[in-house]
Formats: structure tokens, sequence, C-alpha cells
């Protein structure tokens, strides 16, 4: 049997993730008034996928435009922040119960090796990051509902975002353990001790977005 062929990632979704990529690290800082040309010669890439990446991050609120004027990175939002994990928090049970239920054996072997990672964070905060990064990628994929995954995205984006503008704020501590123990229990197929896990990773982050907000 001949392997089926993995569709190409199209130029505009490669310029989306370097945008996406650069404001959720504040490359582009919140505030910054950037011209579509200056993101283009950044990214590297065309007018047309470029193009078609602003629209996408303004649609998710990472950029605002303004007529004639160009795009005003979006300023970090703190009160609008617990909003956004509102939103989130019901998504985000919908993965892991999925997930915990589909994964493969392979799968749940990746998942717990990651889990293993995240103890040995301590204040890594870019290691941090990428591990949960790539835990929700791994996750998304075990849980096989395309709506809820292209819904939790963007709100991912900002609650990045919020971690990296808050960096030297917030202690790691918790939010290290929750997603260990969130990793662990969807690789032995605890969906109610994940769905539980995840609703401590999303409290702990409310707690921070509501102490920021005042």
């Amino acid at each position: 049997m001949v392997p089926a062929a993995t569709t190409p990632t199209s130029l505009a979704e490669q310029a989306f993730d370097v945008l996406e990529q650069k404001l959720v690290t504040l490359a582009l800082p919140p505030g910054q008034q950037v011209s579509e040309g200056e993101l283009i010669k950044m990214t590297g890439f065309g007018r047309t996928p470029v193009r078609e990446a602003i629209q996408r991050l303004a649609q998710q609120e990472l950029f605002v435009v303004l007529p004639r004027k160009g795009l005003v990175v979006t300023p970090v939002d703190r009160a609008g922040m617990v909003y956004v994990l509102e939103a989130r928090k019901p998504i985000e049970r919908v993965i892991v119960h999925r997930a915990a239920l589909n994964a493969r054996d392979d799968q749940r072997s990746e998942i717990s090796a990651i889990a293993r990672k995240f103890t040995f964070m301590h204040d890594d905060f870019e290691g941090f990051l990428k591990l949960d990064s790539q835990l929700d990628r791994l996750i998304d994929e075990c849980s096989g509902n395309h709506y809820a995954t292209a819904a939790a995205a963007p709100l991912r984006s900002h609650c990045r975002r919020f971690w990296y503008f808050h960096r030297h704020q917030i202690p790691l501590a918790d939010p290290i353990s929750a997603h260990s123990k969130m990793a662990r229990l969807v690789a032995r197929r605890d969906y109610i001790g994940a769905q539980k896990a995840s609703d401590l990773m999303i409290g702990i982050m409310e707690r921070f977005a509501a102490t920021f907000a005042h």
C-alpha cells in the first residue's frame, strides 16, 4: 500500500505561524504600530500570504487593523484575559476527555514522556512554554475533534502571550505541576481526572488574570 501523501502547509499558514509566534513571544510588542510591508520583510513571505495571515490574526484579536494607517499589535488586556479563560475552560475539557479515551498506545507513551519532562522545568520559562505547546499539539491530535481544537487555538495564543507579558511575575511551580498531572492522567485514560486537572490549569491562570486585572 502506498502511504497517503501529507498535505503541504500553505504559504499563508506558514506566514501565520511565524507572525503568531512573534506576537505571542512579544517580538512584536503590544501596542506597536506596524505596516504590512514591515511584516512582509520580517517573515520573508509575499504580500498575499502575509495579508491572509494578518486577516486571520486580526479575527483572533491579535492585530487591530487601522484603515489607511496600518496595524497595531493588540495590547495585552488583563481584564479581557478573564473572559478568554472563561471560554477556554469548557473547550479544553472536551479536548482532554476525548484525548484520554482515544489516544493510541504510542501517543500515551509520548504524553507520559512529556509529563516527566515537565518535572524538570523548574524556572525554565522558555522550556515550560515549549513543552506546553508540544503537549497541546499532541492532545489535540489524540482528541480528533477538529472543531474544539480550532476553537482552542486562538485562546491558547492569548494565554501564552499573557504568560510572556507577565513572565517575571508568575511563579511556575503550580502551572508545571498542573500540566504534568493532566498529562499523566490523559496517558492513563483517566478522562475524569484529566478534566479536573485541566480545570486546575485554567484556574491557576484565572487567579493570576484576576490579580493583574485590578
